[in-house]
C-alpha cells in the first residue's frame, strides 16, 4: 500500500481519532477496512505481454463507513489483470465508525452527514489519478488511458471526481457501478467531461438515482452508455450470481474497446 500523500497526516485528517482496522479472511486477505484516515493505493500490474496501457483506479463501496475491499477491490483487480489492465485499488478516507448520528437521521440528514467525508474521499480520488499519471512510466500506463471505477459509495466518489477535476486530475473515463447518487458533489458538467459507463440493477433501491445521472450526462451532450439490468441487486461487483447483471463486465470491456481504452 503506497501512501497517497507525503504527510503522515494528510490535510483534513486531523479530525480523525479512531484507529484504522481491517477484517481478514482465513487466508489473511483483507475483507473489509474501516476508519481510514491515511489514504493509500495498491498497484497490480498485468503481464507485460498482455498490457493494454490502460489503468483503472478502483474505489470499493461500503456506505462511506467501510470498504468492501475484497469483493469490490481485489476481485476487480483480478478481473483487470485478466484483461491486461493495470489495477489501482484506492483506500480512500471514510467517516468514523460507528457513527450514532446516522442511526437517528433521515436520508437527507444522512447525506448531509456524509458530505464532509465525501469531500475528503473525492480529494483522494483526484490525488490517485494524479499519482498514476505522474508514474505512468513506472507502471507502463498511457497517461491518456487512466479511468476510475467505483461501486455504491465508491460510485459517489467516481461521479463526484467526474465533475471536480482539473487538467492534471481529469480521468479519461469514469465508471459508476450501482452508484449511490444522493451524496454526489457537483451540479455542472465540465465542458471536457470524460465518457461514462453506467450500470445498475432495477431491483436495487440504493441505486435509484442512476437514471438521473445518465440524463444529466446525456443532456449535456457528453458520451455515456447506460445498462439497467432486470436483476442483480446491490453489490454484485464482478461476481457471478446467475442473474442478468452478470454480463456487465463483458459489456464494459466492449465499451472500453470501442472507446479506444
Amino acid at each position: 500500500m503506497i501512501p497517497l500523500y507525503k504527510d503522515s497526516i494528510p490535510p483534513g485528517s486531523e479530525i480523525f481519532t479512531l484507529k484504522e482496522s481491517a477484517r481478514l479472511d482465513e487466508n489473511g486477505e483483507i475483507v473489509t477496512i474501516r476508519n481510514v484516515s491515511v489514504p493509500t493505493i495498491t498497484v497490480y500490474k498485468p503481464e507485460p505481454t498482455k498490457s493494454t496501457g490502460t489503468a483503472l483506479i478502483i474505489c470499493p463501496g461500503g456506505g462511506f463507513q467501510g470498504l468492501a475491499y475484497q469483493t469490490e477491490g481485489t476481485a476487480t483487480a483480478k478481473w483487470c489483470l485478466e484483461n491486461g489492465i493495470t489495477a489501482v485499488i484506492l483506500k480512500y478516507r471514510l467517516m468514523p465508525f460507528p457513527n450514532p448520528e446516522l442511526n437517528i437521521a433521515n436520508q437527507t440528514q444522512r447525506d448531509s452527514i456524509f458530505t464532509p467525508y465525501v469531500k475528503l474521499a473525492v480529494t483522494d480520488g483526484l490525488e490517485a489519478i494524479k499519482y498514476v499519471r505522474n508514474h505512468c512510466d513506472d507502471y507502463n500506463v498511457d497517461p491518456n488511458k487512466i479511468g476510475i471505477i467505483g461501486y455504491s459509495a465508491g460510485g459517489t466518489i467516481v461521479s463526484s471526481v467526474a465533475q471536480n477535476y482539473d487538467s492534471v486530475t481529469r480521468p479519461d473515463f469514469v465508471v459508476p457501478i450501482y452508484a449511490y447518487c444522493g451524496a454526489i458533489l457537483g451540479n455542472d458538467i465540465p465542458d471536457d467531461a470524460p465518457p461514462m459507463f453506467l450500470a445498475w440493477a432495477s431491483d436495487d433501491v440504493i441505486a435509484n438515482g442512476n437514471p438521473r445521472l445518465y440524463e444529466k450526462w446525456r443532456d449535456a451532450g457528453k458520451s455515456i452508455e447506460m445498462h439497467c439490468f432486470y436483476d442483480g441487486g446491490h453489490g454484485f461487483s464482478v461476481n457471478k450470481q446467475n442473474k442478468s447483471s452478470d454480463i456487465w463486465t463483458t459489456l464494459f470491456k466492449d465499451w472500453m474497446i470501442n472507446q479506444g481504452f
